[in-house]
C-alpha cells in the first residue's frame, strides 16, 4: 500500500469553550490560552493520515496506520447482512419456547407439532396456536452475541424450508402455519414494508447461506470486532453480520483474526463515523483463505478453538494473534 497523505489534527479538552461560560460572548484565543495555561484545558495534537481502501479514502490515525498498514488490504473472505427476522410488528418472533403438542385431528401424523405465540398474536389478542414444528427456527441478535461465542438463542417462525428456502404458497396453505396463523394476520403483514419481499411471508435476507452450519458471526451495533463461533445453524438477525464458513477449523481460524489488536485498532477509529461494524469492514483487511496446512493458519484455529471454548480472550493470547496476523 502506497505512504498515504495526511494532515495534524488539533483539539481541545477539559472545560467547555462556550458564550455561557464567559458572559454570553464568544471565547477569544486569550482566554484559552489562559485555561490552557491553568490546566483546565489540554490540547489533543494527532496526525491522521488518508487510506485508499476498497470502498474508498479513510482517515486513520498515524499511530494506528502504523499498527495496521501491513494487514490493511482486501480480505479473500465476503460478510453478510442477518435476516430481519425482528420485522413485520413481531410476526415471527416466538414468545417464550414452544410447547410440543399432539397432532390435532385431521393433521398429518408424519408432522411434529408445537403450540406458540408470537408478539404479533400476543399484541392482536390471538389465543396461541398450532403450527409444526419444522417452521421453528433458532436464530439470534446482536445482543446474543458475545467473544468467541452466541450466548442466547431465540426462536422464531418462518415459512421456509431447512435450506433456507421459502414456501410457495400452494405449499404453503397446506399448513397448519397457513391456515392457524398466517391467513389471520395476511392483513397486518400486508401493511408492513414489502423491502426485499416478493410474498408477504418471506423475510428479508433469509436464505441458504443463512442456515449454514458453520459461521462467524460479529454484532453489528459494536466499536469493534464482537467475533464469535455459531456451529447449530441458527439464523443470524439483522443486528448481526456473519461469513458462512466450512468448517469448525476454519471458523475458529476467523475467529481469531477478528480478534487481532491492529485489525480492531482500525475498526475503533472507523465505527464511531458509521455507527456500526458493517459487513464491508472485513474486506479492509487481508485475511487470506484458511488453509489447516499452513503452520500461521493452524496457530490462528487453535487459539480461536481455545476462545470459543471459554468466551473469552487472554491478553497473551491477544498478543500472540496480533503476531501471527502479521505473519498472513
Amino acid at each position: 500500500m502506497p505512504q498515504p497523505g495526511g494532515f495534524r489534527y488539533v483539539r481541545l479538552e477539559g472545560l467547555e469553550l462556550s458564550p455561557r461560560r464567559f458572559g454570553g460572548r464568544e471565547p477569544r484565543v486569550g482566554d484559552v490560552l489562559n485555561l490552557i495555561g491553568a490546566g483546565h484545558v489540554k490540547v489533543i495534537e494527532n496526525t491522521l493520515v488518508s487510506v485508499r481502501l476498497i470502498d474508498g479514502v479513510h482517515w486513520l490515525s498515524a499511530e494506528t496506520y502504523n499498527r495496521a498498514r501491513g494487514v490493511l488490504a482486501t480480505s479473500s473472505y465476503e460478510a453478510h447482512e442477518g435476516a430481519t427476522l425482528t420485522s413485520a410488528r413481531g410476526a415471527w418472533i416466538i414468545v417464550g419456547e414452544p410447547a410440543p403438542v399432539e397432532p390435532p385431528v385431521g393433521a398429518p401424523r408424519g408432522e411434529r407439532y408445537v403450540r406458540v405465540e408470537t408478539e404479533l398474536s400476543r399484541s392482536l389478542g390471538l389465543e396461541p396456536f398450532i403450527v409444526e414444528e419444522r417452521f421453528v427456527f433458532r436464530g439470534f441478535k446482536g445482543e446474543d452475541v458475545g467473544v468467541g461465542r452466541v450466548r442466547r438463542y431465540r426462536y422464531f417462525l418462518a415459512a421456509y424450508r431447512r435450506d433456507g428456502s421459502p414456501l410457495a404458497r400452494e405449499e404453503l396453505e397446506r399448513t397448519l402455519l397457513w391456515s392457524n396463523y398466517i391467513a389471520r394476520i395476511a392483513g397486518t403483514l400486508g401493511g408492513v414494508s414489502e423491502f426485499m419481499r416478493r410474498e408477504l411471508w418471506h423475510i428479508e435476507r433469509l436464505s441458504g447461506r443463512s442456515v449454514t452450519q458453520y459461521k462467524v458471526v460479529w454484532r453489528d451495533v459494536a466499536r469493534e470486532f464482537i467475533p464469535a463461533v455459531e456451529t447449530t445453524g441458527a439464523i443470524p438477525d439483522y443486528t448481526v453480520n456473519y461469513v458462512p464458513v466450512g468448517d469448525l477449523g476454519e471458523a475458529c481460524y476467523l475467529l481469531a483474526v477478528l480478534l487481532a489488536p491492529q485489525v480492531n485498532a482500525v475498526v475503533r477509529e472507523l465505527s464511531p463515523w458509521i455507527g456500526h461494524v458493517q459487513p464491508r469492514f472485513i474486506k479492509y483487511f487481508k485475511i487470506p483463505r484458511y488453509d489447516p496446512r499452513d503452520g500461521t493458519h493452524k496457530r490462528l484455529a487453535e487459539i480461536g478453538r481455545a476462545v470459543h471454548g471459554r468466551g473469552e480472550a487472554t491478553r497473551e493470547e491477544l498478543k500472540e494473534v496480533e503476531e501471527l496476523v502479521n505473519r498472513l
